[in-house]
């Protein structure tokens, strides 16, 4: 019996596939913590390049509505009348990489964020002829431009654009 209790051949083998198990165990949390960094990293680098492709649509809408904007006025203007309405529709999408996110209206200037993950980017656009109203920060989606003439005679810069979600 004294004999079964000294031999320690066995216990080679067990301790040998213990330290196996947790060197294996260490390995993979480290390249589970490594790899979910790496894509938290790409995932907002994503919302940021599609935050900066809706900018710039929102930027290119407001453009397109201060021309049309002007063009109402110059038509008022020669007929007297202060029929210069202006009225155009956004589609933006909703959520970008599967998020929603907020739009902030400045002069010159389109902000844009989201909270999970917080990314925040600025678009300028081209300064307007006619000054761009947003009420607060809107969201994400379908948006409305309206033109509020000046009346017929006035300065153009004397009416504005709304931006309303």
């Amino acid at each position: 019996m004294s004999r079964l209790v000294d031999d320690r051949r066995a216990v080679s083998v067990t301790v040998g596939y213990v330290l196996m198990l947790v060197v294996a165990g260490l390995l993979l949390g480290t390249i589970l913590t490594a790899g979910s960094g790496l894509l938290q990293g790409q995932s907002e680098q994503v919302v940021d390049d599609e935050l900066t492709v809706v900018g710039s649509q929102l930027a290119s809408n407001l453009h397109e509505a201060d021309r049309l904007a002007q063009v109402a006025h110059q038509d008022s203007n020669a007929t007297g009348t202060s029929t210069g309405v202006v009225s155009l529709d956004v589609r933006l999408p909703e959520t970008v990489a599967g998020t929603g996110y907020r739009i902030g209206i400045d002069a010159e200037t389109i902000t844009l964020r989201t909270s999970n993950p917080a990314v925040e980017t600025t678009v300028s656009y081209p300064a307007t002829a006619v000054p761009v109203d947003a009420d607060g920060e809107l969201s994400g989606g379908d948006l409305r431009i309206t033109h509020d003439p000046s009346p017929p005679g006035s300065p153009v810069s004397d009416g504005r654009l709304e931006v309303d979600g």
